[in-house]
This record gives structure tokens, sequence and C-alpha cells, in this order.
């Protein structure tokens, strides 16, 4: 896995540093630092990073802090649709129970790549759609019972990488909340 953890953040070079103080603090030498840029920071660890991420969560409420959310990572792949669809219907879908209200978040964008070649920024809507037709429960788009989240962030040197994950509501909300 590339990176398992994504930590959003106020802007700012002080608030970078206050989070990964923070974050060091609570959590040690667990996280291994990846990359960051703007407000986002990526780490990897070898622990599951939904506990990880609840630690972390528990440990910043009601303190001071820069931290927006803390989102764990279950898979990572490249940001085109065909990618992120095979990771959703071999390794996501199976874990959703029957019955189980779902919605998908797509945060940033998708590509799809042309017969030519060529790759092209889908419409979010398209994205979506594209990905729930692969999980055959209820879609329940204001209170689902797990949000399939789909984050591309910038990873290395400026690439884009996917991060998805099936969480429960609470595991997307904001850290001072």
């Amino acid at each position: 896995m590339v990176f398992s953890l994504i930590v959003t953040h106020e802007p700012g070079v002080d608030n970078y540093r206050w989070a990964r103080n923070q974050l060091r603090q609570i959590v040690g030498t667990k996280l291994r630092y990846v990359s960051s840029y703007q407000s986002v920071i990526l780490y990897d660890l070898d622990e599951d990073p939904h506990e990880v991420a609840r630690e972390i969560r528990e440990a910043l409420k009601g303190v001071g802090t820069p931290i927006i959310r803390v989102i764990p990572v279950d898979y990572v792949t490249d940001p085109y649709i065909n990618d992120v669809v095979e990771v959703v219907k071999e390794s996501i879908a199976p874990k959703i129970p029957e019955g189980t209200k779902f919605r998908v978040t797509l945060e940033g964008h998708l590509y799809a790549v042309r017969e030519d070649g060529s790759r092209v920024r889908m419409h979010t809507i398209d994205a979506v759609r594209e990905i729930a037709k692969y999980i055959d429960r209820p879609v329940d788009l204001e209170n689902p019972e797990l949000i399939v989240l789909v984050k591309v962030v910038k990873y290395m040197r400026g690439r884009r990488k996917a991060g998805i994950s099936l969480l429960k509501p609470e595991e997307l909300r904001r850290v001072s909340v």
C-alpha cells in the first residue's frame, strides 16, 4: 500500500507543523510520513488505519487542533475509473452486508481512458454512477450506513492516486465534532 491515512488540516505552514506535532504525540512512530501538499498529509502505517484514525479523533476531541479530518484508506490505485471499479467490485462491495444502505462519495476527479489511449476527466456524477452500479445494495444519499469514499490526492511530485475506503459516516466527520 502506498499510503493508508489521509490527514487534512487548516491551511498554512504553522498549521502543518502543529498537525504533524499533534499526530506524533498521539500516535508516535506508528505513522510513516509519505507526502504532503497544500493542506493534506499522507501517512502509511502497519496497523489498522480505521483504528488509528479513531484513536486520533478520540485524542483530539475537545482539544484545539488545526486537523480537520483523519481518513483511513483501505486501498490505493491509479485515478482511472476502470481501476477504481475493479477495486470496488473485488474488495469493497463484498464487505457491505446485505440490505445495508450505502452511498458513494467522490472527492477529486477520476479519468476514463479512450480507445486511442488518451485520458479524459469524468464528470463526478458519471464516475459515482459507474462505481455504484457494481454494488448491489440500497442507495441512501441522506442517511447511509456505510460510505464508499474515493478520494483523489496528489502523491509524490504531483502524481495522483485514488484512495478508496469503506467508512462509517462518523469516520468522515470533522475531528472537532
